[in-house]
């Protein structure tokens, strides 16, 4: 009797000959081994497939997993240009589609037979091009052959769209990152393992240095948190190699919840994201897998930048709690925004140049989650405020500015604090050294503060201008004595001159949180679809000029590695090239790019033009 099928639930072939058991000596045809040993072109579907005689016109492959079966990745028109994609480590399916009845089937995977019948299961372990072969053959005689050639890529999912399990394997390899040092973690699971320390120090390096930040406030954040973020995938990658980093699309939180709601989301679960915001004087995290997250103690020994406890966080935040901070509440006031959203990506995606893109990106379309999330407390602002729009509109904005005078030298913190100080008694603030004999208006001028903030006078009324045409500050501002101009300056250097505690979302040490690594794909995600769009009146030049190194297209990035092994660090310019989602050199992709509740309020988000 003739051998039994091997795919899922096909029936025992019919009408083999004895040639069958000598099949896997059969070489494929010179015309298919040429196929497949031509480089593909990535973003011509043409060159992903094959086909052999004529009938072979009606034979098709599926390549689907337990996702793919019931959503698949988004391919083709304005998508990703892949006929055929698979996922490493990861189950999959290979299944003929329009069959003959009276036919069998042999399916040849990277070059070696790997089974006969309608459907053959495979696990492909790396990402890159695949070959996969298929044979259909009536009375043992060749009659169609169908070569494809199969893009393996890690696909990045939505949180709440991941299975129970693989939700679980991120946020277990995530917590051994938390637990596991470097060094250790180096000799466990190989080079690519970093530690959860190692990545705030890195982030802190880069955003939390007094010169400037290299990594904030300029096109250098686009590409430095996507290769961040793909640095630190391959390292969870490193401990389970089937897992990708999810994104948080937050713009459902914003869709569907309002500011005072949003963090009673299914995301903030204890067994997700964890308390949003704690309701104890820590400000911690307490129950939950994020219970009580560590934030190092004495980092001097392992960090040139930190505060003054020593704690691994940003230098203007003497906070001395030890664990990983949020608060919903911003400088004394219930913070009244939530996460952007829809509109916020409707604007992005309409951007016509890479420099604004940019800047979109770090700002409206990032979601106001580092703020929203991470929180202040421990300021006097509130106390000398009664709460309204204008009042709020300026608390938003007290952390970013008074960071401008800690650079500036005005801000100035104790060099050291033992544990057990006081906060009050360790705390950054404005001292009459630091502030020398510079007068107020002097002060906010040099450090950047009045081209950014907005300020308002005693009737609670914004101050429309602080600079004159040529970009000098106004002595006395238009509408106001000079007795009021002084004490507007002078109020409002006052509310800067303590920067407060900053929740860990909200400044340098931001990765010490989880929804820092669930945040910036999303933000990814939005511009992958943007550049596999219709880029025809799209500029993508990069403006060369910005005064602070890591935000130029030729300054280099602390990133190697990532999408060859050259052992070299990458320019802004590399990764920005290296991240084009149809490269076949980028190792991931992601799911879909559909946000239909952003259709259902009105919101277009397309990139057809």
């Amino acid at each position: 009797s003739p051998p039994p099928s091997l795919g899922d639930g096909g029936e025992p072939f019919a009408g083999l000959g004895p040639d069958f058991l000598l099949d896997e000596e059969s070489p494929l045809p010179p015309t298919v081994v040429a196929f497949l040993d031509e480089e593909p072109v990535d973003t011509d579907a043409g060159t992903h497939r094959l086909r052999l005689s004529q009938e072979a016109s009606r034979l098709d492959m599926s390549i689907e997993n337990s996702y793919t079966r019931l959503s698949p990745i988004q391919t083709g028109h304005l998508a990703y240009p892949w006929r055929y994609v698979a996922e490493p480590n990861r189950p999959t399916t290979l299944s003929v589609v329009e069959g003959r009845e009276d036919a069998w089937y042999k399916w040849v995977v990277d070059g070696h037979t790997h089974g006969y019948g309608v459907a053959v299961d495979v696990l492909w372990n790396a990402v890159g091009w695949k070959h996969a072969v298929l044979i259909e053959k009536v009375n043992g005689t060749a009659t169609c052959v169908l070569a494809a050639k199969v893009m393996v890529k890690y696909v990045r999912r939505e949180i709440r769209s991941l299975s129970d399990r693989d939700r679980e394997t991120f946020f277990q390899a995530a917590m051994i990152m938390q637990r596991v040092p470097t060094e250790v973690g180096l000799r466990l699971y190989g080079s690519k393992y970093r530690s959860k320390d190692y990545y705030n120090r890195i982030h802190l390096y880069y955003g939390g240095t007094a010169d400037c930040d290299h990594w904030h406030q300029g096109a250098g954040f686009v590409t430095s948190h996507m290769a961040f973020t793909l640095q630190y995938e391959q390292s969870l990658q490193a401990i389970y190699p089937e897992v990708s980093v999810p994104y948080w699309d937050f713009t459902l939180e914003s869709t569907f919840y309002d500011p005072t709601t949003w963090r009673s989301s299914l995301v903030f679960a204890d067994d997700w994201f964890g308390n949003a915001s704690p309701d104890n004087e820590l400000h911690t995290v307490t129950a939950g897998r994020w219970a009580f997250v560590p934030t190092m103690t004495r980092s001097s020994l392992f960090s040139d930048v930190h505060n003054s406890y020593g704690l691994l966080r940003a230098p203007w935040n003497n906070d001395p709690t030890p664990f990983l901070t949020r608060h919903n509440e911003i400088y004394g006031y219930v913070n009244n925004i939530k996460p952007s959203g829809c509109k916020e990506y409707s604007v992005a995606i309409k951007k016509s140049n890479w420099m604004s893109m940019s800047r979109q990106l770090n700002s409206a379309a990032h979601g106001h989650i580092h703020e929203t999330v991470g929180g202040s407390w421990n300021h006097h602002f509130a106390q000398d405020n009664t709460a309204d729009p204008a009042i709020l509109t300026f608390a938003h904005e007290i952390q970013a500015l008074s960071k401008e005078l800690w650079r500036g030298g005005y801000v100035v913190c104790p060099e050291v604090c033992s544990m057990d100080t006081p906060w009050r008694e360790c705390q950054c603030q404005c001292t009459p050294e630091s502030l020398g004999d510079e007068a107020s208006y002097e002060i906010l001028d040099a450090s950047g503060v009045l081209s950014a903030v907005h300020y308002y006078d005693h009737d609670h009324h914004q101050i429309q201008q602080w600079l004159d045409d040529n970009g000098t500050v106004y002595y006395t501002l238009p509408g106001y004595t000079v007795e009021e101009s002084h004490h507007l300056y002078d109020e409002l250097l006052k509310a800067l001159c303590s920067p407060g505690h900053i929740g860990d979302m909200f400044q340098a040490t931001s990765t010490n949180d989880i929804t820092f690594w669930v945040l910036h794909p999303s933000v990814d995600r939005l511009w992958h679809y943007k550049r596999l769009g219709n880029l025809a009146k799209y500029d993508e030049t990069w403006d060369p000029y910005h005064e602070c190194y890591g935000h130029n297209p030729t300054d280099f990035q602390p990133f190697s590695n990532l999408f060859d092994s050259r052992d070299t660090f990458y320019t802004n310019a590399e990764i920005y090239d290296s991240l084009r989602p149809n490269s076949a050199a980028l190792p991931y992709m992601y799911d879909n790019f559909r946000w239909p509740h952003c259709e259902l309020i009105g919101y277009s988000i397309s990139n057809e033009s």
